[in-house]
């Protein structure tokens, strides 16, 4: 079962406040490479970094291809992002 929320996608066992982190952040840039970056709220965040503490939310990677960007969370829930 898949949620959809405009661009953004998550995985049914992704909690709400997960899905509106990921829907409502500002990504003002994407990097491909090793490691991938995204710059997102103001800030430079490299795969693997948290970027919400609270909700335990980690930017994961990005999917050049089908030009998503993946979060992953706490309990391992995934939601991505369309760029």
């Amino acid at each position: 079962v898949t949620a959809t929320n405009d661009n953004v996608t998550a995985a049914a066992e992704a909690s709400p406040a997960f899905r509106s982190f990921v829907a409502n952040a500002k990504i003002n840039g994407v990097f491909q490479g090793e490691p991938a970056r995204v710059m997102l709220n103001g800030r430079l965040a490299r795969a693997g970094d948290v970027v919400e503490s609270a909700l335990g939310i980690v930017f994961d990677s990005v999917d050049a291809d089908r030009k998503l960007i993946v979060f992953k969370d706490k309990a391992g829930a995934i939601v991505t992002r369309r760029y």
